[in-house]
């Protein structure tokens, strides 16, 4: 198949002998590609000779060679400009076949195989009972010689037992664009934690998958509705931020594929802060203090749920860093589809990734300092490594003690030195500020008192439910890239 790099159309063109079947499933594929938002033009061969009418065009070879250029041109006037054009028509000539190779986008042949006793004995419109008694001429087969397709894309066997013309089309749209019939579309789950930068693809892939009919819900705050939503029998797409319990059936459904996208936790704990900072929630505190308070609170619970996620080996399920999409989103996008089985243009790809791209949302470069954009999605700086921009150094060091085995485990960093590198750091760019080692002392030993209470009087107070439920009372939804 001619791979469309130019946002073009493509020419699914279906051929056979008359009677093979070739018109049915013709539409069959388009009233599959209607009922997922396409709207396919059919170029019937016996359709297009009665509409254009010219009396001069017979049924003797040179008449047929000639009608047959009509149709291909048509095709590629239609698929230049952005048409997907099916086209049924016999056009047995191998010049005609090697003219459309080299001029038609996305061109996709396609030979209906019928033996000829079977064609005979269907006798579509009696052509063949008459051929035999002579009554008409030039039909192919019988008076006149044809050229079967030398390398068709796909030969779909029409001959006995007959098999439905859907399940025909659905062949045929599967070898030539990647569709699975719509009933055999998976369920795509993507899990990211809070703040993880999701706004980078979720509304590329909302789109996507919108466009094959996808249902969704709104936002992660409706995950109680997705086991429900999946009894409707249409393919769902979810985006959510809890826990892998939550979907313990699901996974074990080879229906059903999973994306989990995390980031480093240090970058995630940086957005949170500059969120509530922005909202003006931060009651006056400094940035440090809301750091190591949100460092002593339920943020562990957060990263335990995703490194739970983080563990899952399983073939329905796609494991993405952040770090390593940003720096390809289109790349990611074409591997996430792949996964799941849907189709899209490398061209329709490129397109939704720049309107969605960081720059486009906020019209500024990433990494450069702007108010955060509010709307569906959030957008703060657009990069990663951000947190070494804003952590101090007691800040860093009780981020290692708490999380510091999340960052290894997920390779973000290789040993436990980064917190006292980046100390250093901070004492060269602040010479004149001296590292309060006691103050850091008091403050480890008040953890440790802490962790001990909270051991003593029982589990966490951390409710992912409730979490996630507040997260979205004041704002709808909440993922900062």
């Amino acid at each position: 198949m001619t791979e469309n790099l130019n946002n073009e159309g493509r020419v699914l063109w279906i051929t056979g002998l008359s009677g093979s079947g070739k018109s049915t499933i013709a539409a069959a594929a388009a009233e599959q590609l209607r009922a997922r938002g396409e709207r396919p033009v059919v170029l019937d061969g016996d359709a297009v000779r009665a509409a254009i009418a010219d009396s001069k065009t017979g049924h003797d070879l040179t008449s047929r060679l000639a009608n047959a250029y009509r149709i291909s041109r048509l095709a590629q006037l239609l698929a230049e400009q952005g048409q997907t054009v099916i086209v049924p028509t016999m056009s047995l000539f191998r010049e005609i076949h090697e003219w459309n190779r080299a001029h038609l986008p996305n061109y996709f042949e396609t030979w209906v195989d019928v033996d000829w006793a079977e064609l005979c004995e269907r006798d579509a419109c009696g052509l063949y009972s008459r051929a035999a008694r002579g009554e008409v001429k030039n039909v192919a087969g019988f008076d006149l010689e044809y050229d079967r397709p030398a390398n068709p894309d796909l030969v779909l066997n029409n001959n006995p037992p007959l098999r439905p013309a859907t399940e025909l089309a659905n062949e045929l749209l599967q070898s030539a664009l990647g569709l699975h019939p719509l009933s055999q579309r998976p369920h795509v789950v993507f899990y990211n934690l809070p703040n993880a930068g999701a706004s980078a693809l979720v509304p590329i892939l909302e789109e996507l998958f919108e466009t094959q009919a996808y249902a969704k819900l709104s936002s992660p705050a409706e995950t109680h509705r997705f086991s429900a939503l999946l009894q409707s029998g249409d393919p769902v797409f979810h985006w959510t931020h809890h826990p892998l319990e939550t979907f313990a059936a699901e996974l074990e459904r080879e229906d059903v594929r999973f994306i989990c996208l995390t980031r480093d936790p240090r970058d995630v704990l940086v957005s949170y802060i500059k969120d509530i900072i922005e909202a003006g929630s931060h009651e006056g505190k400094p940035e440090q203090q809301l750091y190591q308070e949100a460092i002593r609170s339920g943020f562990n619970q957060w990263f335990e749920q995703a490194h739970t996620w983080r563990a899952l080996k399983q073939p329905n399920v796609f494991q993405l860093d952040f770090e390593v999409m940003k720096t390809d989103v289109p790349a990611t996008v074409r591997q996430i589809l792949e996964f799941t089985g849907i189709p899209a243009s490398p061209a329709m790809v490129n397109a939704l990734c720049q309107k969605y791209s960081f720059e486009q949302i906020t019209g500024r470069a990433r990494g450069d300092n702007g108010h955060t954009l509010r709307g569906k999605f959030l957008y703060r700086k657009g990069i990663t490594g951000d947190w070494a921009n804003h952590f101090d150094g007691q800040t860093a060091r009780l981020f290692q003690r708490r999380f510091g085995r999340y960052l290894r485990a997920w390779g973000h960093e290789p040993t436990d030195q980064w917190a006292a590198a980046h100390v250093q750091r901070c004492r060269d760019e602040r010479p004149s500020t001296p590292f309060d080692g006691t103050l850091f002392a008091s403050m480890l030993q008040l953890e440790q008192m802490t962790s001990r209470i909270h051991g003593l009087t029982g589990p966490s107070r951390f409710n992912a439910d409730q979490q996630i439920k507040s997260l979205f009372q004041s704002k709808p939804r909440i993922d900062l890239n």
